[in-house]
């Protein structure tokens, strides 16, 4: 982060062009307030059929199909999940080069290996359950950190990201790789979804499409010690660990859970743990300077 800001941003942009926010998610919402003083802005675009009936912040949604009929437009791309991706769709669909800008560089800044740097997390032989994997890339990033990765349990609902994973699977040396295209849950059921093809992908009641999701339980019984469980599920953590809850009585696995996409969760999610296995110390750490990224640990001591 090199100290620019959002204004710096504004200020690159033509005056005669109207502005439109690509993301109506947490990182457009946390730096909102100088886009509402331009006159230019004038909403946002985001894939989500519930912010695209609803609005975000008060603005209106439109639908990516929608943007491309207004290449007469200044684009801010305003989400960091996804942001190659959503250039790229852009590009890919004629939207000229020269009206795309990226709102990133100007406001986020992240730990890197925010699951394992805490002194407090020891790796050895591992045994892995990946929730909310993505691309696997967390999976790849532990393998500097541990002795061996042993095994991985991967889930990965998003369609466009479980394809990612299959690809990526094949740079894995000396790991065997369960790969599982269901969201994690309590039980086995179908959920509404909304997929973004991003790290942003969620359960929500309105979402354009549907996933199979399984409790984490079910994976990995009768199987060798999970020793460390990690979930980015956006929004569905604690649902995510009830379904978990047999694995965590019976192994006492090192959990890093992230705690940031329901307010309710920072309450919730610590004294369910405990509840479970009252020995586990807890830690949270922020590992940005955004809104995003704040993780809960739970270690035995």
């Amino acid at each position: 982060m090199d100290g620019r800001t959002v204004n710096d941003l504004i200020r690159l942009l033509p005056e005669n062009k109207e502005i439109i926010l690509y993301g109506a998610g947490g990182d457009a919402g946390a730096n909102l307030t100088p886009w509402e003083k331009d006159k230019r802005f004038i909403g946002f675009c985001d894939r989500d059929v519930e912010k695209q009936k609803n609005g975000y912040f008060n603005h209106p949604v439109i639908s990516p199909s929608q943007l491309l009929q207004r290449k007469d437009v200044s684009v801010v791309i305003s989400t960091h999940w996804g942001a190659e991706e959503i250039r790229a769709f852009l590009e890919e669909s004629g939207f000229p080069r020269d009206s795309i800008y990226d709102m990133t560089p100007y406001i986020y800044r992240s730990e890197t290996g925010q699951y394992f740097t805490p002194d407090f997390m020891t790796f050895g032989e591992e045994v892995f359950v990946d929730a909310g994997c993505k691309d696997l890339g967390t999976s790849q990033e532990l393998l500097k950190y541990c002795s061996r990765l042993k095994r991985v349990y991967a889930f990965e609902p998003d369609e466009s990201n479980y394809k990612d994973c299959i690809r990526r699977k094949e740079e894995f040396n000396d790991t065997e790789i369960e790969l599982f295209p269901y969201g994690t849950w309590s039980d086995r059921r179908v959920l509404h979804f909304s997929a973004t093809a991003n790290g942003s992908s969620h359960v929500c009641e309105n979402g354009e499409t549907s996933i199979k999701v399984m409790p984490i339980d079910e994976a990995v019984a009768g199987k060798e010690r999970v020793t460390f469980i990690k979930m980015d599920v956006e929004g569905s953590e604690l649902e995510s660990l009830k379904g978990a809850r047999e694995t965590i009585l019976k192994d006492k696995p090192k959990l890093a859970i992230c705690l940031y996409h329901k307010p309710e969760d920072v309450v919730e999610i610590p004294l369910y743990i405990k509840e479970l296995v009252p020995e586990y110390k807890l830690y949270i750490r922020h590992h940005s300077n955004g809104p995003s990224e704040t993780v809960l640990y739970a270690v035995m001591p």
